[in-house]
């Protein structure tokens, strides 16, 4: 163990354009296999695996304008009388609406072989427990992802979010609006339709459209997504590969994942690859993306849409026991992810396969030029750095009693 290991030093030499398929994402790789022999790993794996970027730069970037072609469609239907099609189609709006989270999850993994074909690679690190020594199975076993590579986006990352949220959420609106008021006409109880009344419709296919000029990039440093991560994966390396640091009863996995900006096609690849290792009901996943942006606070988001699912109750318990004992020492909050919003990191694949896990964030100027070194807070990501290590820590001994 390195006792002069810092974050802060990993994290600006990784601050560089990282974009998948650039020579940028070769460095970042070089580094990552230099920095791995700085620390003395032995025998980690590079896991080669293939990508493209249909879902990203294609799909979804048109999902939008589709949902908006819906909507004109329906209200075309509406202006003939078309009732029965109006409803047909105004369902099919409010699910691709309302559910267009779920729905861009179900798809994102199933078109991974549509356009050219690239490659990249995950680099990944097994800490055996000590229990091993004696041909012990682990009790359970801990995933840390941490993904290297970096985007940039035309759009500003809050104003395409706005976008993002304000058309879907009008998309759910809109197709109960026509569904009521043609039911309403159908059962007299209006005498008339007045169209005017959808034109805020047209109003948010314009909003829909906007999403098709925001093109990727490779102007972003990367420093908050996700430098600071993988800085933070290190330090658990450091920490606990050293063999009298290794946990009693835990088999610690870090893997730094690459294509994540491509639709976290990294950590599919892993999943694919290791899933028949692992028990779903022993398996925690770690997903530290974006941490050390605030000057405040880091996040776990615990849960999502509505009613709330939880990413993982023992992981959120263990986080909650935590905070009790120094809440104000790992400056650490809570997140809920509210309907709608579509999240993407590297926790996508593990949904398919039923795994408990936590994603750790802040808030921050990501996927923009403004993701450098001048918009991250070295001291919040320490305060991580040790949360981080103590969760993992505890989490081994919780499992032991």
């Amino acid at each position: 163990m390195n006792e002069n290991y810092f974050s802060k030093n990993l994290v600006e030499k990784l601050s560089f354009p990282r974009l998948p398929g650039t020579n940028g994402e070769k460095k970042a790789q070089g580094l990552i296999e230099t920095e791995l022999k700085n620390l003395n790993i032995d025998g980690f794996q590079k896991q080669a695996f293939e990508y493209t970027t249909f879902f990203m730069n294609f799909l979804l970037r048109i999902y939008n304008f589709l949902v908006g072609l819906l909507m004109i469609v329906t209200l075309a239907f509406l202006v003939v009388n078309l009732f029965l099609l109006v409803f047909l189609f105004a369902a099919v709006l409010f699910v691709f609406s309302f559910y267009s989270r779920q729905i861009r999850e179900k798809i994102q993994f199933k078109l991974t072989r549509i356009g050219k074909k690239r490659k990249s690679f995950n680099y990944i690190v097994d800490i055996l427990p000590k229990s091993n020594e004696n041909k012990v199975k682990p009790k359970q076993t801990l995933v840390v992802f941490a993904h290297y590579d970096s985007i940039s986006m035309k759009l500003h990352p809050v104003f395409a979010g706005a976008i993002y949220l304000f058309a879907l959420l009008g998309g759910t609106i809109f197709a109960f609006h026509i569904t009521i008021i043609s039911i309403l006409y159908l059962l007299n109880i209006l005498d008339s339709i007045l169209l005017i009344q959808f034109i805020y419709g047209l109003f948010l296919v314009g909003l829909y459209s906007i999403q098709l000029f925001n093109s990727r990039g490779n102007e972003s440093y990367g420093t908050i997504d996700n430098a600071t991560s993988v800085a933070s994966a290190f330090k658990v390396i450091n920490r606990f590969y050293p063999n009298q640091n290794r946990l009693e009863n835990t088999h610690l996995i870090v893997v730094f994942t690459g294509a994540e900006e491509m639709g976290d096609c990294g950590a599919n690849s892993f999943i694919e690859q290791r899933h028949s290792e692992f028990d779903n009901d022993t398996t925690f996943f770690l997903i530290p993306d974006s941490v050390g942006a605030d000057e405040k606070t880091n996040l776990y988001a615990y849960a999502e849409g509505f009613p709330k699912k939880l990413y993982s109750p023992r992981i959120k318990s263990e986080i909650e026991t935590l905070l009790k004992k120094k809440s104000e020492e790992y400056k650490m909050k809570p997140m809920y992810i509210p309907p709608l919003i579509h999240f993407s990191t590297d926790h996508a694949p593990l949904k398919r396969f039923g795994y408990e896990f936590m994603i750790f964030l802040s808030s921050g100027r990501i996927h923009s030029e403004k993701d450098n070194l001048d918009n991250y807070y070295p001291e919040i990501l320490e305060s991580f750095n040790a949360f981080f290590e103590d969760l993992i820590i505890q989490m081994d001994l919780s499992i032991e009693g």
